[in-house]
């Protein structure tokens, strides 16, 4: 049974036809089959002849997966950080508690509220608020690294010395003892490009089931775009040295057929001995997805009420309700119990703590080989104040950080040099520890009734995880 997104590498079978699945578009970047031979549906030229000084596959690095060892982490950290996109607090504006001496509810806050973070207050029983929001999110960079130009070297995978050797192919002892053809020194230098838009529509709604009792849902709808583009070059040993058996050039890319979004560069002609072939071709996959995300349901309970002072506890229930192949939801369930704090007056501050504990997902497995990993959980946290400017009119201000421990991270490596000595840009991948760290700037409008005008725009202030350009928010709601 085929994964969701295999290549020939990664279940040694020829891959007919490419995935439409936007979580497979770095794994299937370069062809159905990776980075292999156009006999497994791939874009390079078949070494598997009978006629050659050295049959066999070739195979870089698991093909698209090599964007396997080199590239998939991307996928892994867009994947997962997509499905952790922050939507508008499911509270109202408007908290009113009940005047026992005067028998009527009044309006207990002097101040619109917080947008991406929580007070304490519950809306009041029986009490209904409803909203929708927009956000838009440009994404740049990953853990630093730009996203819109990187380099990434791919290696040729490992392959043993015939034996016996009638051919005399040309072959090395590496530092482990093991005899190797010096042609599988070739690699493939990539400069690449990802452009990842995220259109986010939530819609929130919240009830009072009591007055220190709230049930709230929110709904996100994503529309999800993404594009990559990818420059090859084959690095060739053989191209360089004529004494090398296999001559020039063994690897290279196939003249036809040709890939899928795959353009070749012009002719290179081989210092060595002349010899003329593609070295270079140019590769684009991309595509887009709409849909729910994953649906939160959330219960608070306003534990401490008092005149200024007020403290909350809740959950949040994630539901996988998102289809995680094309990066609009986790692809697995995720429980988060909270805790808020909040002072009641025209500048009221405040502050929440919550640890969502996820499950195991796709996202943080392998695409290409269908197997899945724990999700990361999430340390989340979040300090700001809200200020009533005018009995119509109030600002916000967030600051919002979230932990994620043992998170795929991507980071730049030590360049790679070629035959000639050019170095070549690299890129490698770790388990860690990543603080993300976010400012949140906004205003709430009352323009009439209970209806509220919300505008926000969310500032990323370090560079770890998924970074987004300044990210802006608007959105609407009413209490009943």
């Amino acid at each position: 049974m085929f994964a969701p997104c295999p290549t020939s590498n990664s279940n040694n079978q020829t891959v007919a036809a490419i995935s439409p699945a936007l979580i497979c578009v770095v794994p299937q970047l370069y062809g159905a089959g990776g980075l292999v031979g156009v006999d497994h549906s791939g874009p390079l030229g078949s070494t598997n002849l009978q006629s050659a000084t050295f049959p066999h596959n070739v195979d870089f690095q698991g093909g698209g997966l090599g964007a396997g060892a080199t590239l998939s982490p991307v996928t892994a950290d867009i994947g997962i950080q997509l499905s952790q996109l922050p939507i508008a607090s499911p509270a109202s504006g408007f908290i009113f508690s009940f005047n026992p001496s005067l028998g009527v509810e009044l309006e207990a806050a002097r101040n619109l509220g917080p947008i991406l973070s929580e007070r304490a207050p519950t809306i009041g029983k029986h009490k209904l608020f409803v909203g929708f929001n927009y956000q838009y999110f440009d994404f740049d960079d990953v853990d630093g690294i730009s996203l819109k130009h990187f380099g990434a070297v791919i290696h040729h995978n490992v392959a043993f010395c015939p034996n016996p050797n009638p051919n005399h192919v040309t072959c090395y002892t590496d530092s482990t003892g093991v005899s190797k053809p010096i042609i599988t020194n070739d690699f493939i230098s990539t400069q690449n490009r990802i452009d990842l838009k995220v259109h986010q529509f939530t819609a929130v709604g919240t009830f009072g089931i009591t007055n220190r009792l709230d049930l709230s849902v929110a709904i996100p709808i994503l529309d999800v775009r993404m594009n990559m583009n990818s420059d090859a070059t084959i690095q060739t040993i053989e191209s360089t040295d004529s004494t090398i058996v296999p001559q020039c050039c063994v690897n290279q890319f196939a003249p036809s057929p040709v890939q899928p979004g795959e353009t070749l560069g012009p002719i290179f002609i081989a210092p060595s001995d002349g010899f003329q072939f593609y070295n270079n071709a140019t590769f684009v996959r991309g595509g887009s997805a709409a849909g729910i995300g994953d649906v939160v349901l959330r219960g608070k309970f306003q534990v401490l009420r008092g005149e200024k002072v007020g403290v909350a506890a809740g959950l949040d229930f994630h539901l996988p309700t998102g289809d995680e192949m094309n990066l609009l939801g986790a692809g697995t369930w995720g429980i988060r119990p909270f805790v808020i704090f909040s002072y009641a007056g025209r500048v009221a501050p405040h502050a929440s703590f919550g640890y969502q504990v996820n499950g195991d997902s796709l996202l943080a497995g392998d695409v290409a080989r269908d197997t899945k990993d724990h999700l990361p959980n999430i340390i989340s946290y979040a300090v700001g104040l809200d200020a009533g400017i005018t009995r119509r009119i109030s600002a916000s201000i967030d600051f919002l950080g979230q932990t994620l421990p043992d998170e795929k991270q991507v980071l730049n490596s030590l360049p790679v040099a070629d035959f000639v000595g050019v170095l070549h840009q690299d890129i490698t991948n770790k388990s860690a520890t990543v603080n993300q760290a976010s400012l949140a700037f906004g205003g709430k409008v009352n323009p009439f009734g209970k209806l509220l005008i919300t505008a926000n725009v969310l500032f990323r202030v370090n560079d770890a995880g998924l970074h987004y350009k300044p990210a802006p928010m608007v959105g609407v709601s009413y209490k009943f």
